[in-house]
């Protein structure tokens, strides 16, 4: 039998846990991407298809079983067996948590006279 090459390899399925369904990802993309295709939303704020990821902003922090910190859904690529959870009460804490400390740490800025509010902050 002879021996797989890396490009076939890398077009092979990864089977992984997601929220504890089953699902197949592929080796090329992220866990947001798969989740994504598979119907489960993942908070993102820095992710955008064909960008580089860089996981600056953790709003898309998901928990790996056996690992002590969440993980950046947008940059971390699945493994065969890897059991993923975005939606625990751990990540999700971790995810408001995120998205709390970003807007705590918005300016303040006041609209001109007549205009809306900032469509970002809950009191304008």
């Amino acid at each position: 039998m002879d021996r797989a090459s890396t490009k076939q390899l890398a077009t092979l399925p990864i089977e992984f846990k997601l929220n504890g369904q089953t699902v197949l990802g592929r080796p090329d993309e992220t866990i947001i991407e798969t989740a994504k295709r598979h119907g489960v939303e993942i908070p993102h704020l820095c992710y955008a298809p064909g960008l580089r990821p860089d996981g600056n902003c953790r709003a898309c922090v998901v928990e790996v079983k056996g690992e002590r910190t969440h993980a950046p859904s947008c940059c971390r690529y699945p493994t065969q067996g890897m059991e993923v959870t975005s939606d625990s009460p751990r990540a999700r804490l971790s995810q408001k948590m995120v998205l709390e400390l970003l807007l705590s740490d918005m300016p303040e800025k006041q609209p001109a006279a007549g205009a809306p509010g900032s469509p970002y902050r809950k009191d304008s």
